[in-house]
C-alpha cells in the first residue's frame, strides 16, 4: 500500500489541530463556566455530547454515499481526493456554529423558528435537506454510472468519461466537469447543512441553546465547535480510506478491472439507495404521494445504513491491502 499523499498529511494535520484547539477551549472556557450549569459534571459530559453527536451525524447514509460517490469521481479524473470528507464536514459544520452562533447570540426569531415544528423555518429546511442530498446522490450515480459503462466495455478508467454525442452525454458531462476538485465539497456540505432536519443537528441546537442561557456566548460556542470537530474526523479519515481503495483500484486496470467494476457497482447502487430513499421521502412528506411502493420506498430506515457502507468500504480496503501483499510473493491475476 502506499504513503500517505500529501492531501492526506494535510488533512490528518487539520483534524488533530482542530481537535486540540476545541478541546483545549473546552477546559479553557466551558470547564470554568461549568458551575453556572448547576453540577460539576455538566460542561463535560455536555462538551462529550456534542463531540459524540458529530461523530454519529458523519455515519449518516448521505454523508457516507456523498463523500464515497464523489471520491470514486475525482479518482477517475487522476485527482487525490483524500480532502474531500474534510471539506464536506467543514461545509455543513459552518451552517452549525452559524445557527449556534445566532441563537447563542440571542436572535429570538431563529429561537422560535426552532422551536416549533410547523414553523415556515422548520418546513422549508426540512424539505431543503433531504431534497439537495438526494438530488446530488442521483447526480453523482449518473456520472459513475456513466463512467462504469465504458469501463465494462473496454475502455480505460480515464476514458470512460462522458463525451459528446447525445442531450444525456452532454449534461452528465457538464455535471461531471462541476465538481473538479476536493474543495468544492465544502459548498456540498453547505447546502447539507442547511436543512435542519436530522436528529443530532437539531439536538446540537437545543443543547447549545440551553448552555447560552446559563453561559458566557463564548461558552456555549464551544458546543458546536467540538460537534464540529467530531464529525470532521470521522468524515476526514473516511475520506482518506476511502482514496486509497479508490486510487489502488485504478492502477494497472488491466489486472485490476474486475475488482474495479465491482467496487464502482457498489459506490453506485450506494447512491441510489440513499438517494432514491430520500426523494420518495420528499414525495411522500412533502407532495402528499400516496402511492403504495413510493410510501414503502420512502419508510426505509437508514439510520445504520451508513455503518453498514462503512463496513464495506474497509473490506474493500482489506481486500485492497491483502492482494497487493499477494502480488508481493507471487504473481496475481485476479
Amino acid at each position: 500500500m502506499r504513503r500517505l499523499t500529501p492531501a492526506a498529511r494535510g488533512v490528518l494535520l487539520t483534524i488533530a489541530l482542530l481537535l486540540v484547539f476545541s478541546w483545549t477551549l473546552m477546559a479553557l472556557v466551558l470547564v470554568p463556566n461549568e458551575a453556572s450549569l448547576g453540577t460539576a459534571a455538566t460542561g463535560v459530559g455536555m462538551a462529550v455530547t456534542a463531540f459524540l453527536l458529530g461523530v454519529r451525524h458523519a455515519f449518516d447514509a448521505d454523508h457516507i454515499a456523498a463523500i464515497d460517490n464523489t471520491s470514486r469521481k475525482l479518482t477517475d479524473d487522476g485527482k487525490d481526493p483524500s480532502g474531500v470528507g474534510l471539506w464536506f464536514a467543514l461545509g455543513h459544520s459552518t451552517v452549525v456554529v452559524v445557527a449556534v452562533g445566532l441563537v447563542t447570540a440571542g436572535v429570538g426569531a431563529l429561537t422560535a423558528q426552532l422551536g416549533a415544528d410547523d414553523s415556515p423555518l422548520v418546513v422549508v429546511t426540512g424539505v431543503w435537506g433531504p431534497t439537495v442530498s438526494s438530488l446530488f446522490l442521483l447526480v453523482m450515480a449518473a456520472v459513475n454510472l456513466w463512467i462504469l459503462v465504458g469501463l465494462v466495455r473496454g475502455r480505460g478508467v480515464h476514458d470512460g468519461r462522458p463525451r459528446g454525442g447525445g442531450p444525456v452525454s452532454l449534461m452528465i458531462g457538464r455535471l461531471s466537469a462541476t465538481l473538479d476538485a476536493p474543495w468544492k465539497l465544502f459548498i456540498v456540505g453547505l447546502l447539507f447543512g442547511l436543512g435542519f432536519d436530522t436528529a443530532s443537528t437539531i439536538a446540537i441546537l437545543v443543547l447549545a441553546g440551553g448552555a447560552g442561557a446559563a453561559l458566557p456566548w463564548q461558552a456555549a460556542m464551544v458546543v458546536p465547535l467540538l460537534f464540529a470537530a467530531g464529525m470532521a474526523t470521522c468524515d476526514g479519515l473516511n475520506s482518506i480510506v476511502t482514496a486509497r481503495i479508490y486510487r489502488w483500484s485504478v492502477d494497472r486496470p488491466g489486472r485490476r478491472r474486475r475488482y474495479n467494476i465491482a467496487l464502482m457497482s457498489i459506490s453506485i447502487s450506494v447512491a441510489l439507495v440513499v438517494g432514491v430513499v430520500g426523494m420518495c421521502g420528499v414525495l411522500v412528506d412533502t407532495v402528499g404521494v400516496g402511492w403504495g411502493p413510493v410510501q414503502a420506498i420512502a419508510a426505509t430506515d437508514l439510520d445504520v445504513f451508513g455503518f453498514v457502507i462503512v463496513a464495506v468500504l474497509l473490506l474493500a480496503w482489506a481486500a485492497s491491502w491483502a492482494m497487493s501483499r499477494r502480488r508481493r510473493g507471487v504473481a496475481f491475476t485476479p
